[in-house]
């Protein structure tokens, strides 16, 4: 915390910190050894980061007085994001190959607790699959009682990050649907620590969730970085939890270890969003447009990641 030098800034304030002139910065004064050892006179500190996890500083340096200006700041700069992405992708892919995981249960007991919003409460919401995409953007797919819709739609007027919900379709007064999410708080804050998802339940106002996380993770913070958001929030239980080497998971995560995060998400979005139903409840155009990409890319997506799937099962 008391660190004032380029890297104890960079990772204070997640962003690149510059030295362009080892000699004249005072900040830089503990470091003028090394530069006259390993003749450098700028550096740059640039942060590695997901979401607002820091994992840490890559130190570039250059014997130029005055390097890393704009043009070239811009270019490094992306490194952190790049290599903290990186980092993040293999902590959820290890979260879903682990036989041992973090079971974490947690409760929002009034979701729509708040003056500014008055809805029935009524119904139940069933919570089935919340799927990564780019810049902390994700698709949640779930089913909810014809007459629990409009606590849906409150729920997105109440939270800017539940973003418009669209029905796939309705069967028996169940409604099956897409809600896009925009850096959600729970999802996003256990994908930083490097789990994931793994089922929800919003019923009489009361939102209840499951998460799976890596062993090591650090569970108070993620509570308290849901909590900033969701004030009521409460740890029901927390338990380490061994899988079946046989278990559907297990197997998922066997075959999806083998595709890449689009094509992954692009084949989980057209499944749950009935792409590949007959007839289909939505076309590729449709799921495309959820995903954020062309229809074409939509398609190529998901035929590379059919042939991965197929290379595994038929050769492998």
């Amino acid at each position: 915390p008391a660190g004032r030098g380029p890297t104890g800034k960079a990772v204070q304030t997640q962003e690149i910190q510059v030295t362009q002139n080892a000699f004249n910065d005072p900040d830089f004064e503990p470091w003028h050894q090394y530069a006259n050892k390993y003749e450098f006179n700028s550096a740059a500190a640039i942060p590695i980061v997901h979401g607002n996890r820091v994992y840490g500083v890559i130190g570039v340096y250059s014997e130029r007085t005055d390097a890393f200006a704009k043009e070239e700041r811009e270019v490094i700069g992306q490194l952190g994001e790049v290599i903290g992405h990186a980092i993040a992708a293999l902590d959820r892919k290890r979260a879903l190959m682990s036989d041992e995981v973090i079971e974490l249960n947690l409760r929002i007991p009034k979701l729509l607790e708040s003056r500014d919003v008055s809805v029935t409460t009524d119904g139940t919401v069933t919570i089935k699959r919340t799927i990564p995409l780019d810049d902390d953007e994700y698709l949640m797919y779930g089913t909810a009682a014809a007459d629990a819709m409009d606590m849906i739609h409150a729920i997105g007027e109440r939270y800017p990050d539940w973003g418009p919900v669209r029905t796939i379709d309705e069967t028996d007064g169940e409604v099956r649907f897409e809600q896009q999410l925009s850096r959600p708080p729970v999802a996003s804050i256990v994908a930083e620590q490097g789990g994931h998802f793994e089922e929800g339940r919003i019923e009489d106002g009361e939102y209840s969730v499951t998460v799976h996380l890596p062993p090591g993770a650090d569970i108070r913070r993620i509570i308290a970085d849901i909590r900033e958001i969701y004030p009521s929030v409460e740890s029901i239980s927390q338990q380490q939890v061994t899988r079946e080497s046989s278990s559907p998971r297990q197997t998922l995560s066997l075959l999806t270890e083998k595709l890449t995060e689009r094509q992954r998400a692009a084949l989980e979005a057209g499944y749950h969003g009935g792409f590949f139903e007959w007839p289909r409840d939505r076309s590729g155009e449709e799921v495309a447009a959820s995903l954020g990409v062309s229809a074409s890319t939509f398609h190529q997506h998901v035929r590379k990641a059919e042939k991965k799937l197929l290379d595994v099962i038929f050769t492998e």
